[in-house]
């Protein structure tokens, strides 16, 4: 008896948890610097089902770890590489489309103990 997880049957979902996926992606995205593509272009590269693809995409765009724009009638994804972050994700909002003010992160101090400014 197969147990029900989010709409899906752990047969259906072959055994592959969302985050492994999720995983899969970033790497993907990492190693391939530049890198641009649409759902079906992505799982494919991966070797995933395109519609647990789609859904792990849409996830990562929450997250601001990928960007979605509309391109020529089809959603294309791009990386948001880790050292940079959003300065409206930083004050607890939501960054909406092209309103992304992106700065480096200050590497963290030696002892770890964070200093006021």
């Amino acid at each position: 008896m197969a147990r029900v997880l989010r709409n899906h049957t752990a047969r259906e979902r072959n055994g592959i948890s969302d985050s492994l996926i999720r995983i899969e992606l970033i790497t993907h995205f990492h190693r391939n610097p530049g890198l641009e593509g649409s759902v079906p272009e992505l799982a494919e590269s991966i070797g995933r089902d395109l519609s647990r693809v789609e859904d792990q995409m849409k996830k990562l765009v929450q997250l601001n770890i990928l960007d979605e724009k509309a391109f020529g009638g089809e959603l294309r994804y791009r990386y948001i590489p880790p050292h940079y972050v959003s300065r409206r994700r930083e004050r607890g909002q939501k960054a909406t489309a092209g309103e992304r003010n992106i700065y480096e992160l200050q590497p963290a101090p030696v002892d770890g103990i964070q200093q006021q400014r």
